[in-house]
């Protein structure tokens, strides 16, 4: 069968900003929870994939925020797979508010590794053989390889600790607590003035508690290029372009 997931989260007090307006995090935070209930209705949850001894890793991830909801307002998270490869499963979020106006539209990737060799692998057949739902127009897949070359100026460098809550279950660092350090990493100006329309990530490797990480940041009109790398060998994690307006 084919399952599309629904959720409608309110904006709590404590999921608001400075601006009164829901947190990026927040949002990432719904979506990732409205994923993990979808793939549990399709078998292919948290607990299916340890028991193969695989676990999920997000690859691409592209959202595009056209209003942040306010405190107080409701709004419904829809999420479904859109196509499934031998290495990569495709899955798409739309959020709407109550009155049915689109909010946000993300796409992802998402690929299988095998938890004792920390290896990506390709999807096991019970996630091959899945069915993505009918839905109109799917957002197109993203590029595996963009190009988020920086340009050849300095930096603005911050340095980001990866504490005991900033894991997840499968111990490594979690995907929003990346995006919480880019953010955290902007100018104040940036952050009280303008609105983060769009947030495009490449996940490159994994991080761990106690890593050190060192955020470059490349501002050009608006314009945000990133890298987070490890502090202690250069190694990349994440590459990033957000849009601001």
């Amino acid at each position: 069968m084919a399952f599309i997931q629904t959720d409608t989260y309110t904006v709590r007090g404590y999921e608001a900003d400075a601006t009164g307006r829901l947190t990026l995090p927040t949002l990432m935070n719904w979506m990732q929870e409205s994923a993990n209930r979808n793939a549990l209705d399709y078998g292919i949850g948290m607990a299916d994939l340890t028991a193969h001894g695989l676990g999920w890793m997000l690859m691409r991830f592209r959202l595009t925020v056209h209003r942040y909801p306010a405190y107080g307002e409701t709004c419904t998270v829809s999420t479904y797979p859109t196509r499934v490869e031998k290495y990569f499963i495709y899955r798409d979020f739309k959020v709407v508010s109550a009155s049915g106006e689109l909010l946000a539209e993300a796409a992802s990737t998402w690929v299988t590794f095998a938890v004792e060799r920390r290896a990506m692998v390709p999807l096991p057949d019970f996630i091959r053989r899945l069915h993505p739902p009918a839905v109109a127009d799917p957002l197109p897949a993203l590029p595996s390889k963009p190009d988020f070359s920086p340009p050849e100026t300095p930096a603005q460098v911050h340095r980001r600790a990866i504490g005991w809550y900033d894991l997840d279950v499968n111990q490594h660092t979690n995907n929003v607590s990346y995006v919480q350090a880019l953010l955290e990493s902007m100018p104040e100006e940036f952050l009280r003035q303008k609105h983060l329309y769009e947030l495009d990530l490449f996940f490159k490797a994994e991080s761990h508690l106690y890593d050190q990480l060192v955020v470059h940041t490349w501002l050009t009109d608006g314009v945000g290029l990133h890298r987070l790398v490890q502090g202690a060998d250069g190694r990349d994690v994440l590459w990033a372009r957000s849009v601001w307006h």
